[in-house]
């Protein structure tokens, strides 16, 4: 079996895993960085969740952007992406900026962010392949969860030590680093999509979700993806009410959400690097329960010590879908690839914004920020055991396809 050493055997994965890295922790800082130079200049809580706002709203034209990785060539597309990032950002730290052309840069910086994300995903399987792409992208959600939790754990302090304005410029240069290591270190690929006259973003966005929901497997593997973690990462949106309810404050807020992050990444880890293929198949749609059943115990109203244990139970359970994204990508035609994790990216982000906004609305409607988590696990477990039978029943259709077509399965 591959294991995370062995990954950086391969030229290409040694270069183009410290670009995502370096990028994506320098995005932590700069949210950080962001919500601090905002609330500062405005003193407006309201502005500052505007700004936040521009940085998550281009993920929801991930089918349109994401159609951009395979029309063009993904190493010419990743270079462009984070050279023009590294400008709008850089632009931001300009001082006496007015607040409304900086969240318009803002939020043209993130629009580069869906074509980034779609073009890294779709040239994966070229650089690793088989089990090893497998491991590869449990590496990548694992570096995603950890620079999450660092970025937010650190990321006050840093930009006390550095200001907000240092913190943007050190984002920026991570961008310019990454596009760096990327040409350096990645061999030029021709594009796989079509090249007709008539192309365009809007009709690569259509053909995408068309390419997509056409598949049975890879629908009911996007919509287990999407609606569990929506349900169960609710508790995100509510984490300090719910501090609050246990009698802590901020300190004990980020505590909640970096439990679940620290769960998350270890499941991811333990799925990816120690359980083989064919355990790790059978496991998933059972895994995919565990998020909702250990929220359920909160309707109850357990001590601090206990709704830890809880929420990194429940972080552990979402990294079942960590080897689900592999599979889909493997799955999806080499040629739409970058639709696909466009379609993918746009869904996810939908998925988390409206668990955000539901558990902040049942909040208010006087529901106990305990009970209102506990509700949340109520709806992951639906969904869970509605798409986790409707996603065995597409792998059992598409495994018998595919025997009876003589090639290998696509999960």
């Amino acid at each position: 079996m591959a294991t995370f050493a062995s990954l950086f055997r391969v030229r290409e994965f040694r270069y183009l895993y410290p670009a995502y890295a370096l990028s994506y922790l320098g995005d932590q800082l700069s949210s950080v960085a962001v919500a601090v130079l905002v609330f500062d200049r405005t003193g407006s809580a309201a502005v500052t969740a505007v700004a936040f706002a521009a940085a998550f709203l281009p993920s929801a034209l991930g089918p349109v952007l994401g159609s951009f990785a395979d029309r063009f060539p993904r190493r010419r597309l990743l270079i462009a992406c984070d050279l023009a990032r590294a400008v709008l950002v850089a632009a931001l730290a300009i001082p006496g900026m007015p607040m409304g052309a900086a969240i318009a840069l803002l939020y043209l910086a993130h629009l580069f962010t869906p074509p980034f994300t779609s073009a890294r995903a779709a040239l994966m399987p070229e650089v690793l392949s088989g089990e090893a792409y497998v491991i590869g992208n449990g590496l990548t959600n694992l570096t995603y969860q950890i620079s999450q939790v660092a970025g937010f754990a650190i990321g006050g302090a840093t930009v006390l030590l550095i200001t907000p304005v240092g913190a943007l410029l050190v984002n920026a240069a991570t961008f310019a680093i990454s596009a760096m290591l990327i040409w350096r270190g990645i061999r030029p690929r021709s594009a796989l999509g079509s090249q007709g006259v008539h192309w365009s973003p809007i009709r690569g966005a259509v053909e995408g979700v068309r390419y997509v929901f056409a598949d049975s497997w890879l629908r009911q593997c996007l919509l287990l993806v999407w609606l569990v973690p929506a349900f169960a990462f609710g508790v995100e949106a509510i984490a300090y009410p719910l501090a609050r309810e246990l009698g802590g404050g901020p300190s004990l807020a980020g505590m909640l959400m970096a439990t679940i992050a620290l769960g998350y990444a270890t499941g991811a880890t333990v799925l990816t690097r120690w359980t083989s293929p064919p355990v790790r198949d059978r496991i998933l749609v059972p895994l995919a329960l565990l998020p909702g059943l250990a929220l359920l115990p909160l309707l109850a109203h357990p001590p601090t010590p206990v709704v830890l244990i809880l929420l990194f139970c429940s972080g552990l359970g979402c990294s079942f879908s960590t080897p689900l994204n592999a599979m889909f990508v493997l799955r999806a035609a080499p040629a739409y690839r970058g639709r696909a994790m466009g379609v993918a990216i746009a869904g996810i982000a939908a998925g988390q914004g409206g668990g955000f906004l539901l558990s902040g609305w049942v909040s208010e409607l006087g529901v106990t920020a305990s009970a209102t988590v506990g509700l949340c696990g109520i709806g992951a477990v639906a969904a869970a055991v509605c798409c986790g039978a409707a996603y065995s029943s597409a792998s059992a259709r598409s495994m018998s396809t595919d025997v009876a077509s003589g090639e290998p399965s696509g999960t």
